[in-house]
């Protein structure tokens, strides 16, 4: 993964692509390179030559990305013993799965994952049972597994190959890390992984092609054991920088825009990569959210869910992807907050919107979400909706920041005091 803009770089600030995402990507390449199988693509010839499949497909790259490489990229083979342990051994870095054990922990708290599922199995099996190949921007080399031949051995190549190139532009180790920020994270990911998906694919302007390997990339997932057992909230999660990713790069590269002025030009948030005409909008930037918590509340761990993530977790819990999409649109930016309190575990999540109607719609279908999520009723009163059910309190409220509509949604023990952010506690900073 990575970014590349010679000219520009060193005024852009952007996520570092970490250990984590080369986990990530290793588990999800691997399902789009079974899928393409299906798709108008023949294996390339001196299939199991390393070298020479590399020197095939760079030229192929290089035409698809407008970009040259300066120098050969490094490739190697490993045994899929030894991928596997590399892989595995990032992920169990304990900041790594401290990170991840509290997002589960809210998605559990959230009711988008079931308290059963044991989501550190699930990503564990899909890197042991998928993996393929990778880039590791530490060592500037493209990995792939030995005796992977064929198409799907191609397809991996293809896509690791193009985030060679771009390490070749900026040097991924070294980028600044952005860390409690996983929307913005998300976003300039949407661009890296789209961007190489579609070189992946081969072609951006072809509409029939990337309809075709979407389709069978979904038709994928279900049909893939370990992926298809995925709770739905995690799959989709997963599946957005490439399929959503690559939607906007696709058109965005249809529409004449060149691989470097995407890549110099990352959007800041999910929002921009959902909604095209946001991208490089003055002023169409989100919010960087900032709250406190009222006295007897301690903050444990915060981060954002983006308007991804945010119409992902209205969809699920609602049953209605589209009620979940509409609510989701005018999002601006958000903060969420995993609280502890003497008598247990809490939720904050405070979310800016672009206008009075968007708060007050995601305020409504918020707190219907929650209601179905603990099988009870939203009750309205003194200004806020609220739900009571399981020994926990939910409110929902909007209020304003300055001129800026906000809405609140609180998951506390019943018992506790509130509210436990006010609006004078909440700041927001354009980014």
């Amino acid at each position: 993964m990575g970014r590349y803009v010679p000219w520009r770089a060193a005024a852009v600030s952007t996520p570092k692509i970490s250990d984590p995402d080369i986990v990530r990507r290793s588990a999800i390449i691997a399902i789009f390179a079974l899928a393409l199988v299906a798709c108008d693509r023949k294996p390339l010839p001196k299939a199991g030559d390393l070298r020479a499949e590399v020197e095939a497909l760079v030229p192929k790259v290089e035409a698809s990305a407008g970009l040259k490489f300066k120098t050969p990229p490094n490739v190697a083979t490993q045994s899929r013993a030894e991928v596997q342990k590399f892989l595995l051994d990032q992920f169990a870095k304990p900041a790594v799965r401290r990170d991840l054990d509290y997002k589960i922990g809210v998605w559990k708290r959230l009711g988008v994952v079931p308290d059963t599922a044991d989501v550190i199995g699930l990503l564990t099996r899909l890197l042991t049972e998928q993996v393929v190949g990778f880039y590791d921007p530490k060592r500037k080399t493209l990995f792939v597994v030995e005796g992977r031949n064929g198409v799907e051995r191609e397809t991996v190549i293809r896509h690791e190959l193009t985030h060679a190139l771009q390490d070749q532009y900026v040097n991924l180790d070294s980028i600044q890390n952005i860390q409690n920020d996983d929307d913005r994270v998300e976003a300039a990911q949407a661009v890296f992984e789209g961007h190489a998906t579609v070189m992946m694919i081969g072609n951006a302007s072809r509409t029939i092609a990337w309809d075709k390997a979407r389709e069978s990339i979904r038709d994928a997932r279900a049909s893939n054991p370990v992926f298809g057992s995925a709770p739905s909230f995690i799959a989709e999660g997963l599946l957005f920088p490439y399929l959503g990713g690559a939607e906007f790069v696709r058109t965005a590269m249809g529409d004449g825009i060149s691989s470097a002025q995407l890549l110099a030009e990352l959007p800041s948030s999910t929002s921009q990569v959902l909604h095209r005409e946001k991208w490089g909008a003055k002023g169409n930037a989100a919010e960087v959210v900032r709250f406190t918590a009222a006295s007897g509340a301690t903050i444990r761990y915060e981060n954002s869910f983006g308007e991804f993530e945010t119409r992902l977790l209205l969809a699920e819990l609602l049953g209605d992807v589209a009620r979940g999409a509409a609510a989701a649109r005018g999002h601006d930016g958000d903060r969420y907050a995993v609280l502890a309190f003497p008598s247990g575990d809490g939720l904050a999540l405070v979310t800016a919107w672009d206008t009075p109607l968007d708060a007050e719609e995601f305020a409504e279908t918020a707190a219907s979400a929650m209601a179905k999520r603990y099988g009870s009723t939203v009750v309205s009163t003194k200004g806020q909706r609220e739900i009571i059910a399981s020994g926990r309190r939910v409110t929902v409220r909007t209020e304003k920041v300055g001129t800026r509509d906000i809405t609140v949604l609180e998951d506390v023990p019943d018992g506790v005091r509130s509210p436990v952010v006010t609006a004078a506690a909440v700041t927001l900073t354009p980014r």
